[in-house]
């Protein structure tokens, strides 16, 4: 006699309960081969679980989409140059003797120092964006002539659009982290609950011998694998 064993994925799991409570209906008529506890539990879990699993992927395909990515990248990029480069028009305008040291710390800048913050990362981009549109602001509410080439128009337009992506993209990853860490809560109950629908599926043909039961008790989901020792004798019949 093959051995069940529990589904080790999560679409073996949907699959599992699917076919379990796809063949307790047949044509409107309940088949008593699962209690209508048991039934309806499966039934309940099934579309929670598979709609997590659903969230799940969609998020993950939509961060590996190869498009979003390039699109996300060319805004980083792009954000990238022209804030550093505002900052470097503000430095040199500085220099110039047009704009007081003393409005550098307006942008955040140390007063004394002339160099352009590290703006590798993408915290740092977004982090020093909104500093220096703040500092430009205040700066022109006292009176002060706009900087050009870039303009704080120019800049800001470009920011919003890398702001705009960036926060989606961490919606999108904390969805997907949300959702991986509802499925993972919710496997031991799913677990469980095709333990449970097997063990009366089993009972329901325990009358059938041999092959046919395994086959009835297969068309309601249950996994059967045939022993190495069995599979092992076959083959040398073979």
């Amino acid at each position: 006699m093959p051995y069940r064993r529990l589904p080790k994925t999560d679409q073996a799991r949907i699959r599992a309960l699917k076919a379990a409570v796809d063949h307790s209906v047949v044509n409107g008529i309940f088949t008593n081969v699962l209690s209508h506890n048991v039934y309806h539990r499966s039934k309940d879990f099934l579309e929670r679980f598979s709609r997590e699993v659903s969230v799940y992927r969609r998020c993950v395909h939509e961060q590996a989409s190869k498009r979003g990515n390039l699109e996300y990248e060319a805004a980083l990029k792009k954000a990238r140059m022209y804030v550093s480069h505002f900052i470097q028009v503000l430095s040199m305008s500085i220099m110039r003797g047009e704009i007081a040291r003393s409005k550098r710390p307006y942008y955040g800048l140390p007063e004394d120092e002339d160099t352009v913050p590290n703006l590798f990362s993408e915290a740092s981009v977004l982090e020093w964006g909104i500093k220096v549109m703040e500092g430009e602001r205040r700066r022109q509410s006292e009176g002060g002539v706009p900087i050009y080439n870039p303009t704080m128009g120019r800049v800001s337009v470009v920011f919003e659009i890398f702001k705009e992506k960036y926060e989606n993209q961490q919606y999108l990853q904390k969805r997907t982290n949300d959702a991986l860490r509802n499925i993972s809560d919710m496997r031991f109950e799913a677990d469980e609950i095709i333990f449970e629908a097997w063990g009366e599926i089993e009972k329901s043909f325990s009358k059938l011998q041999g092959e046919e039961r395994v086959k009835r008790c297969a068309e309601y989901g249950v996994i059967y694998y045939e022993r190495p020792d069995r599979k092992k004798k076959k083959n040398n019949c073979d």
